[in-house]
């Protein structure tokens, strides 16, 4: 079955076929859920290009980790997603990606009028911005997602009042942590960039916990402060995001290592915090152009 999923060429407006690669072995089709289309299924590869869709998307990764690549201000940028970790879309927010690798998925993808309909949070007149983001770890919005793919496998047996609940808990839980709605509710000052002060505090926590996952949320409640607001100010003080910090650091952590360490390769990977010597490896020689047995042996 082919994806019933809306793609459109951000730039002129027409569908892209990009979702044609899309095999799905579970739809939401035929439960008829207005504006909400839930499908699950694999993929070969794909290479989506400045599109965009009109739904908050969530994609959950299944299976097998992924490593590819998505488009930054910065250009494309690698990316290593593991089962479970979820991208996120807001609609009509352009995005490219390289994929060459099979990927399997859940994909949840909801309109903005009934997504924002349902949500029983005071939006109207607020202008809400919200993000988009890639290996998102978040375990109640994958239990969420999760409770969608039972109501699509159990065919649609709760009915639509339990659908528009689940919009609704989704809804509410997006926007809390996800868009700088708490930000507006709270009446914060505005927004002002994080201290060096600030960094150093996240430096800390990130070489305290070298060879641990360390979570945007842990980071953001490190500054005391909400996810987006944490997102977006960190990248204006430093250029880049929080997870491509964290990953440069451990890259120039391996360097000392390779050089001091008698250690083989996958401990240092382990270490470090990566999930296997492949993903250092790979990382290593994107930044540095050499892998890391060269550079130790160099």
């Amino acid at each position: 079955m082919k994806s019933r999923l809306k793609f459109v060429d951000h730039s002129s407006g027409q569908p892209s076929d990009c979702g044609q690669v899309l095999e799905i072995e579970l739809s939401s089709q035929e439960l008829n859920w207005q504006g909400v289309v839930l499908e699950k299924g694999t993929s070969p590869h794909f290479y989506p290009t400045h599109v965009s869709t009109p739904y908050f998307y969530f994609a959950l990764g299944l299976e097998e980790e992924l490593h590819w690549e998505a488009e930054t201000a910065e250009g494309m940028a690698p990316l290593h997603t593991i089962p479970g970790e979820i991208w996120i879309n807001p609609p009509d927010t352009p995005f490219t990606h390289k994929i060459d690798e099979p990927c399997y998925f859940v994909i949840l993808a909801i309109e903005k009028d009934i997504f924002l309909n349902h949500c029983p949070l005071q939006t109207d007149g607020k202008e809400i911005s919200f993000l988009k983001n890639y290996n998102v770890q978040d375990n109640v919005l994958k239990s969420i997602i999760d409770l969608f793919l039972i109501e699509v496998e159990n065919k649609g047996q709760n009915g639509p009042e339990y659908l528009k609940n689940l919009i609704s808990m989704l809804s509410v839980h997006y926007l809390n942590n996800y868009s700088d709605f708490s930000d507006q509710e709270k009446q914060l000052p505005p927004p002002s960039r994080f201290s060096e002060h600030d960094l150093a505090r996240i430096n800390q926590l990130i070489n305290d916990r070298i060879d641990q996952q360390i979570s945007v949320e842990e980071m953001a409640d490190a500054l005391n402060c909400s996810k987006y607001y944490f997102l977006r100010e960190f990248k204006k003080l430093t250029g880049e995001t929080p997870y491509q910090h964290l990953l440069n650091i451990r890259l120039d952590r391996a360097k000392d290592a390779l050089l001091n360490d008698r250690q083989n390769l996958q401990s240092i990977a382990l270490d470090l915090g990566f999930s296997d010597q492949a993903h250092f490896t790979r990382a290593f020689k994107k930044k540095f152009g050499v892998t890391p047995g060269k550079y130790k042996t160099a």
